[in-house]
């Protein structure tokens, strides 16, 4: 995946997501993101989670990734939180050509605003998965 920029297109994210990732080998991946410009507070005690879909209409993922899971992890730094992730190449092996990408958070911890948590999609666009290397 190339990372996480400013939204400069239609959608609800924070920020547009965009790369390129190989389904013939593990994905190991470390994206560094901020908010303001700086860490973003609490992130590392959230639950993440990062859907990839071919159909924009469906509400189910073909591929997704959870802190729960084990497939994402966020670590704090000192200027920016860091998304860490962890796919094995067997989750990865049936995946190929353009997906949708969302990536949110929820903190079950602020429910002001949400009796579920405080949600936030901060990142949408289009991840393409190449069948490589063979």
């Amino acid at each position: 995946m190339s990372g996480i920029t400013s939204r400069q297109s239609q959608t609800g994210a924070r920020a547009i997501l965009s790369g390129v990732v190989s389904n013939g080998s593990t994905w190991v991946e470390d994206v560094a993101m901020t908010e303001d410009g700086t860490v973003i507070a609490s992130a590392d005690t959230w639950d993440w989670t990062m859907t990839f879909r071919t159909d924009r209409t469906s509400d189910s993922a073909d591929l997704t990734l959870t802190t729960d899971a084990g497939t994402l992890n966020v670590t704090q730094g000192a200027d920016a939180s860091t998304l860490e992730i962890r796919v094995a190449k067997a989750s990865l092996s049936a995946m190929e050509g353009d997906y949708i990408c969302d990536l949110k958070s929820l903190d079950t911890t602020d429910t002001t605003a949400d009796s579920a948590g405080r949600s936030i999609h901060w990142g949408h666009g289009v991840v393409t998965f190449l069948n490589e290397p063979i």
